[in-house]
């Protein structure tokens, strides 16, 4: 794998996330699988921008990739779903921003040889608590959020094309015990719409036992 980026991420004093900024990268990959070479090409530029309320911020997260291999090998395809987090983790709370996850559709449910994918996504200023918890367990703010986003696979085959569009939000809860470990509960929800389909549901819970 090859990668190629660049991030430029700011914040104010008293942020609980970034605020304003612009990220892009450019990924290549490469897979020897049943003796043959497979190649994958895929690039993400994300921008934001501070909101006039405090701590508040729009996000703009466009990504895009291809393959030039024949769709029936499983390595050339991108593969996309769900919110990607497990009941226990220690990696990013807010894994809905990666390129592969659309919430509200199963992990790995729609997938594609090439594809775009748009997200915007509105994080709301922080609630923060004074008297949540006792001195060695106490949640200090929840941090909300909102997002939308539209995904179109295989976009030159017509019978193996998916559209698909969703909405949801997750709340974010940092959580500091014995005044050392800090720790994140994060809940979301969401719904995906393709035509032709009913509507999917996903409910996210989900501990971050190291920040």
């Amino acid at each position: 794998e090859a990668n190629l980026g660049y991030r430029d991420i700011r914040n104010s004093p008293g942020s609980v996330d970034a605020e304003t900024g612009v990220l892009w990268n450019a990924v290549a990959q490469a897979y020897y699988v049943d003796r043959a070479f497979v190649a994958r090409f895929r690039g993400n530029l994300v921008r934001g921008f501070a909101l006039p309320f405090p701590h508040s911020s729009i996000w703009f997260r466009e990504a895009g990739g291809f393959s030039p291999q024949n769709p029936s090998q499983p390595f050339a395809n991108f593969f996309f779903g769900g919110f990607g987090n497990n009941y226990v983790d220690h990696g990013e709370e807010k894994r809905y921003r990666e390129y592969y996850s659309l919430p509200g559709a199963e992990l790995n449910e729609i997938g594609g040889r090439n594809f775009l994918k748009s997200m915007v996504e509105i994080n709301l200023p922080p609630l923060r608590f004074l008297r949540l918890g006792s001195p060695g367990f106490f949640i200090p703010w929840m941090r909300p959020a909102v997002f939308a986003t539209g995904l179109a696979t295989n976009l030159d085959d017509d019978p193996t094309r998916h559209v698909v569009f969703n909405g949801g939000g997750q709340l974010d809860f940092h959580i500091s015990f014995l005044s050392a470990l800090d720790m994140t509960l994060s809940i979301g929800g969401a719904m995906a719409f393709e035509n032709g389909e009913a509507p999917r549901r996903e409910v996210m819970i989900s501990l971050k036992v190291l920040r």
